[in-house]
């Protein structure tokens, strides 16, 4: 497939020149017969060379991996190794890529921030997650995915196609490069030992983007009673037990995923049978409308929802639902309780002010003790600011 020639006009090359490397397309006139995936090389106005980029019409963009600084004449596997070295010393410095700990837990590429616009890798111990966000990226992850396996010294990597039309008809397209991984296995962040599912669905099971969060949430749960809504497979109930919390409720819509934060909270040697963790399926809303009546009250809660859902129905978006939630949340919290929230998307606006909006309609005063995003192993462009899309906000409850 030979390379097209893509001329940009005077915002997309500044946007470029200044670090961007997701070049929205709505504005580009493409030349004709420009095929999903094929490479293309971006001038500007006046001929002047701007970069190698992969045509990625199913996410609108066109996604830049090389600029002439760089010294690529093709998007290849030499590029790819180049980058993927790149992002193996970073980790290395953030004391993640650590040989003598071979079960560690982190992201070893992301995207734009590692010059792999399109693409994301975790880290799960001798195995990685590699994700392709458009079809028309994958003949590329598969190359990456060699990339990666012998930088990282990993025995595999799991490469899945995680894109709209993924998402659509349900099913995980994944290809499979070197020694194929266990259905479940054990992995290990900060030492606390977590089961991976790498080859189900698109998520293993743990969020690396919640490695710095789990680590500093530690400071908060010593003899509280903590409600995790939304807590998937356990991991912020985890860390809350081994921070000395008083009791534990997790809240989750699936039956299944409950039962695999029992497995975790038993790999941390606590019985999920103890009075003091308890296991609640079902709907956040509902079981906070039932712990309300009941006069339930909680010192810590942790609200981490989907950016949308139709779980209940009827769709759940966080910008509109999400002060609702937080209100009902105060409902239930102890004077002085504290209330830990997370949102997973760019578009939101500021996190902060939406639990303002949701504590006001509930009679109560907040106090923001701790805001956070996104760890270091997750880098991201000055340029392209829609890529930071982690929002924590903590606050103390009057």
């Amino acid at each position: 497939m030979n390379d097209a020639r893509v001329t940009l006009g005077p915002e997309a090359s500044s946007f470029v020149r200044g670090g961007g490397r997701d070049v929205v397309l709505q504005k580009l006139e493409l030349p004709a017969g420009l095929r999903p995936g094929q490479r293309a090389i971006l001038f500007d106005a006046d001929s002047e060379e701007l970069g190698l980029a992969v045509h990625d019409p199913e996410n609108g963009l066109l996604r830049v991996l090389a600029v002439p600084d760089d010294g690529f004449r093709a998007v290849d596997a030499a590029l790819l190794g180049w980058r993927v070295e790149a992002a193996c010393q970073l980790r290395r410095g953030l004391g993640l890529l650590d040989p003598s700990e071979p079960a560690a837990c982190y992201r070893l590429v992301h995207g734009a921030g590692d010059g792999l616009p399109g693409f994301a890798c975790d880290v799960f111990g001798r195995h990685g997650v590699l994700y392709a966000y458009a079809e028309a990226l994958m003949p590329l992850a598969l190359l990456l995915a060699e990339a990666i396996a012998g930088f990282a010294r990993l025995d595999g990597v799991v490469v899945k196609q995680r894109s709209r039309t993924t998402a659509a008809d349900g099913e995980v397209r994944q290809e499979i490069f070197g020694k194929a991984p266990a259905e479940r296995y054990e992995a290990k962040e900060s030492g606390v030992p977590f089961e991976i599912h790498p080859l189900g669905g698109l998520n293993a099971g743990l969020f690396t983007d919640m490695r710095e969060q789990r680590r500093g949430l530690l400071r908060f749960t010593a003899q509280r009673r903590v409600l995790n809504l939304f807590s998937y497979t356990g991991a912020l109930s985890v860390t809350c037990a081994r921070g000395g919390a008083a009791s534990v409720t997790s809240v989750d819509t699936s039956a299944g995923v409950q039962a695999w934060a029992q497995g975790n909270f038993r790999r941390s040697g606590f019985d999920p049978a103890d009075r003091r963790w308890r296991f609640e399926t079902g709907d956040a809303v509902r079981f906070l409308t039932r712990a309300d009546k009941d006069r339930e009250r909680y010192d810590l809660i942790l609200i981490d929802p989907p950016t949308f859902s139709t779980a209940r129905g009827k769709p759940w978006t966080l910008d509109r639902d999400y002060p609702e939630l937080i209100g009902q949340a105060a409902a239930v919290l102890a004077p002085g309780g504290l209330l830990w929230l997370a949102a997973n998307t760019h578009e939101l606006g500021s996190l902060a002010r939406l639990a303002h909006k949701g504590l006001r309609a509930a009679g109560r005063v907040g106090i923001v003790l701790e805001q956070g995003g996104l760890p270091p192993d997750y880098p991201t462009l000055v340029a392209q600011a829609r890529d930071r899309y982690l929002q924590i906000c903590l606050l103390r409850v009057a």
